[in-house]
């Protein structure tokens, strides 16, 4: 995911760009609210507390 990050940065190539948006949006996306349910699972009365607890 870095080096995709990292070659953005120097993309000025619009088919380049759309591809590495379609890669995120296929790839990375999923995995990332994979992991939130995870989290949420495990520590989600944890975190409910401190949100109202009014911690951040």
């Amino acid at each position: 995911m870095l080096d995709q990050r990292n070659d953005m940065t120097h993309i000025y190539d619009g088919d380049a760009a759309k591809r590495l948006v379609q890669k995120i949006l296929e790839s990375y996306i999923p995995v990332f609210q994979k992991m939130k349910k995870s989290v949420l699972e495990i520590y989600g009365e944890q975190l409910e507390k401190m949100a109202w607890n009014g911690e951040k």
